[in-house]
């Protein structure tokens, strides 16, 4: 049997926020408005996508609704700069409004939704389904 995951209140122990310095209103405005484009722009492919894996989830949407449920303002700015550093993009961009290759920007949305998934939602899930067996 596979070591169990322990239970992790935040996303702290999987993403990296070793730089815990805020953005500033405009850079999170603009990084908010540029990952929304992005999810966004993804969500018609995650419901014709044939895996398995999105055939029972959303990958852009499970990102999305991580962000918006984040509880603070520092919680957001962290998952925006892992979000960010995760699909190889700068937070704060240099002035060109090019987000990349479309191709390879989807391979990596759906590849950080599945590490959100594997790194933290499915051992929250383990660790909530022990606890319910346990308490039986």
């Amino acid at each position: 049997m596979p070591p169990l995951h322990r239970h992790q209140l935040s996303l702290e122990g999987i993403l990296d926020f070793s730089s815990t310095e805020g953005l500033s209103t405009i850079q999170r405005a603009d990084a908010k408005r540029r990952f929304y484009r992005i999810v966004n722009h993804f969500l018609p492919d995650s419901e014709i996508d044939s895996s398995s894996r999105s055939q029972t989830y959303s990958p852009p949407r499970l990102i999305s609704l991580t962000y918006q449920y984040a509880l603070s303002d520092e919680a957001r700015d962290n998952f925006l700069r892992a979000f960010f550093l995760s699909v190889d993009l700068p937070i704060v961009r240099d002035g060109t409004g090019d987000d990349g290759d479309p191709e390879v920007l989807r391979s990596s949305v759906f590849a950080f939704a599945d590490y959100l998934m594997d790194q933290f939602f499915l051992p929250c899930k383990s660790v909530h389904l022990l606890t319910l067996y346990v308490t039986l």
